[in-house]
């Protein structure tokens, strides 16, 4: 799960040598699953373990997702995003709970097999057929749509190489992407992360309006400069109007460096030039009457910062992205499958296009509609059914509340019982 943190390393010739400080993070990681595994010296207990095992690993992932800038791509719940049952359980309990229930699935045999009482058996039949009932439930009503508008999307993947090491000029870059607007039909137009091959500061001298209909809306990313300050920006073109959002959870050593006067020597490696992060609120409404969550790049993997109040009612979830600095290593594809947990878990339909793939669209059960290659130039087109169906994003925190508090007291009781 963490060998792709190395890729980026190899896909230039002068990085290549620095490989070994990937393996500085996986030290980090593996340190504080380390220190967590320390709990379980004290759970000598099989009861103790059916329960504090699951529990400890959550907390270590919740924890690693929150250390510093957050290293979210740890999950377990990962391991089920390509399975349709496994998106029934992320809209049902959301990634954690789902995670420690599918962990506490696999650790619940020992009570029958170990214990060989009755009662024990019962127990785990009475789980395992209570688990099947609700996802029978689930699947019936989670497949139930309620669409009420139909949206034509054109998805351009443009595979342009890294801006660091251009082969083509910004000049024939925006001339292909002005030529592919002319030619679409579509009411959403949609390009990838920083395909806009300009800097922009001003956003009236984004001409690309005048190159559409009144019912269309471009989104494409680009970098937006304000104030002497640069932003990883996604830009929403209407005809008449352009709007922006600018990306709030950067990448270390990516877009910025972390104690940059002191390591000086990594300006090579990610430039000279932090970003900085964005203060919009994340949602973005176009003329057709659709709303939508902006997400640039791995923002999506960082789950609870992308809903709330404000923006939970919106309609789609559309992300660029451009996974370049991964070659054709494994990175894209982790990418790509935990972006694909966030339509079960929010019930919206995604719009995920990368410069470089894999550009998709999914529906709001997690099902993949349409998608692309790795690393080739590509246009997906698709009639997207938009429907408004609710979440159950506030119950997730509800119920991860409740079970964690329920654990505690489970083992306090076990204890007693011991004593």
């Amino acid at each position: 799960m963490l060998f792709w943190i190395q890729n980026p390393f190899f896909i230039y010739e002068e990085t290549s040598a620095l490989f070994f400080l990937s393996y500085l993070l996986i030290i980090l990681l593996s340190l504080i699953f380390g220190l967590f595994f320390i709990l379980f010296k004290f759970v000598r207990n099989l009861y103790y373990q059916i329960y504090s095992i699951p529990l400890i690993l959550i907390l270590i992932e919740i924890f690693i997702s929150n250390f510093w800038h957050g290293f979210p791509w740890v999950s377990f719940v990962l391991t089920i995003s390509n399975n349709p049952f496994g998106s029934i359980l992320v809209y049902l309990f959301g990634p954690h709970l789902s995670g420690f229930l599918l962990i506490l699935f696999f650790l619940l045999p020992q009570i029958i097999f170990i214990k060989h009482k009755l009662k024990n058996i019962i127990i785990g039949l009475y789980f395992i057929i209570l688990v099947i009932i609700v996802f029978l439930y689930a699947y019936q009503n989670l497949h139930k749509s309620n669409a009420f508008k139909e949206v034509s999307v054109d998805i351009f993947q443009m595979n342009f190489s890294n801006p660091t090491h251009e082969y083509s000029s910004n000049e024939s870059k925006y001339n292909e992407i002005i030529n592919l607007i002319k030619n679409s039909n579509a009411e959403l137009i949609i390009f990838g992360e920083n395909n806009f091959p300009y800097l922009v500061n001003d956003l009236k001298k984004i001409e690309i309006n005048q190159f559409i209909n009144d019912n269309q809306t471009v989104i494409i990313g680009g970098t937006r400069k304000e104030n002497n300050k640069f932003y990883n920006s996604l830009f929403s073109i209407q005809k008449n109007s352009t709007t922006y959002f600018d990306k709030k959870v950067l990448v270390p050593f990516g877009e910025f460096v972390p104690f940059r006067k002191y390591i000086g020597f990594m300006d090579f490696i990610s430039g000279s030039i932090d970003f900085s992060k964005g203060t919009n609120e994340r949602i973005i409404n176009t003329k057709n009457e659709i709303s939508f969550i902006p997400i640039i790049c791995y923002e999506i993997i960082f789950f609870w910062k992308l809903i709330n109040k404000e923006n939970n009612y919106s309609n789609l979830l559309i992300n660029i992205t451009n996974d370049f600095w991964f070659g054709d290593y494994i990175g894209p594809y982790q990418h790509f499958y935990l972006s694909k947990l966030r339509a079960a878990e929010f019930n919206k339909n995604l719009i995920r296009v990368s410069n470089n793939g894999i550009s998709s669209i999914i529906d709001n059960n997690g099902n993949i509609l349409v998608s692309s290659e790795l690393n080739k130039k590509d246009k997906l087109s698709y009639k997207l059914l938009i429907n408004d169906e609710k979440n159950l994003i506030i119950l997730h925190k509800i119920l991860g509340y409740i079970l964690t508090i329920f654990c505690f007291i489970s083992l306090f009781v076990l204890k007693l019982k011991d004593e």
